[in-house]
């Protein structure tokens, strides 16, 4: 199940030529950020990677079994195995590469598990808060001692995802939240009120909104605008309907209100999003 996107642009760097002062033994190769991920992957790597799917769902096929991805999750791929995975749509994606011969490092430190190439973050607001911290490093790399930090950042994050996928299962309030959240997924489009929505499932408005607060770092309002503009990204690059027909396709009556939110959560016009996507 996903969330709202970080507002944060598409960004790749490359830490290979960036001397670490205080080696970790796992210095990270590459990072990419993609807001906005729609390709699939059918391919192997030179490299050993993580991905964290922070929103958005897919599927990934790995040794002749299919796994269900559903942000915020985790995907680890090994090196030289060819790999085929990608989102329904689109999803939102942190990417972390390694060099291949630190794959024995990675497994022995407890990072990668040999039959469990994909898990689940259960606590995914204070998961995303350490997300926002690494891309805040990524903006400052070349300053003393900041490589080494992205490599604790990046093991960290693996770390804290493996943790949060142990984590004891929700409760029931907890998981009535969850189960708010689903419908909002699947009705995105039409007319919400959470409130109600959270009546339904036997909360009350205000033991909803502070639940609902401490599990997804985001108004359950901006969480049904994020998935209409993420719907609204897709069907720009991939249908030649017109931004107004769009607005209203994934749930917006009023046109300026969703150009106001589509540039607020992407940084530029729909016109320009489609223009540079396709």
């Amino acid at each position: 199940m996903d969330q709202a996107p970080i507002e944060r642009e598409t960004c790749y760097r490359d830490l290979r030529r960036i001397p670490r002062r205080f080696p970790s033994g796992l210095p990270v190769r590459a990072i990419g950020y993609l807001p906005v991920k729609r390709e699939w992957v059918r391919r192997s790597f030179d490299r050993l990677f993580f991905s964290f799917i922070l929103s958005g769902d897919g599927e990934y096929l790995w040794k002749g079994r299919s796994w269900s991805v559903c942000g915020p999750c985790v995907l680890v791929g090994p090196p030289q195995v060819r790999l085929e995975y990608g989102p329904r749509g689109a999803w939102e994606e942190l990417y972390v590469n390694y060099l291949p011969e630190l794959a024995p490092a990675a497994k022995a430190r407890g990072l990668i598990a040999p039959d469990r190439p994909v898990w689940t973050i259960h606590h995914a607001a204070a998961f995303r808060r350490r997300v926002l911290e690494l891309l805040d490093a990524l903006n400052d790399v070349d300053s003393f001692g900041c490589a080494d930090r992205i490599d604790r950042l990046c093991e960290a994050l693996v770390m804290e995802s493996l943790i949060s996928s142990a984590s004891p299962p929700l409760g029931e309030r907890d998981r009535a939240v969850q189960a708010v959240r689903a419908h909002i997924e699947q009705h995105y489009r039409e007319p919400l009120v959470p409130d109600e929505l959270a009546l339904e499932h036997g909360l009350s408005p205000s033991d909803f909104r502070r639940r609902w607060a401490a599990m997804m770092h985001v108004a359950p309002g901006r969480f049904v605008t994020s998935l209409r503009i993420r719907e609204a990204c897709r069907l720009l690059v991939e249908t030649d309907r017109d931004v107004g027909a769009i607005a209203r396709v994934v749930g917006f009556t009023d046109p300026l209100y969703f150009s106001r939110c589509f540039r607020r959560l992407t940084g530029e016009a729909a016109s320009t999003f489609r223009r540079r996507s396709r």
